[in-house]
């Protein structure tokens, strides 16, 4: 597996200990499972036909609402 140095904020670095520690995960696979949602996103993105990410919220009836669209990646 390649390796790579990464620089981020104080906040960025904050959130990503906070994530791993609260999922049971290293920082390094949280970083992985990031980027993965990223290339999620991309490849919606790439596919030209209007697909994106979004955020959806498990209804009562277990029926899906949408809640919001991941943007800006």
């Amino acid at each position: 597996m390649r390796s790579m140095t990464v620089e981020m904020s104080a906040e960025i670095d904050d959130t990503l200990n906070m994530i791993a520690c609260s999922r049971g995960i290293s920082k390094g696979d949280a970083m992985l499972r990031a980027f993965a949602l990223l290339k999620l996103a991309y490849d919606q993105k790439q596919k030209g036909d209007g697909s994106s990410l979004g955020l959806v919220r498990r209804m009562p009836d277990n029926t899906l609402q949408a809640v919001g669209v991941v943007t800006g990646v």
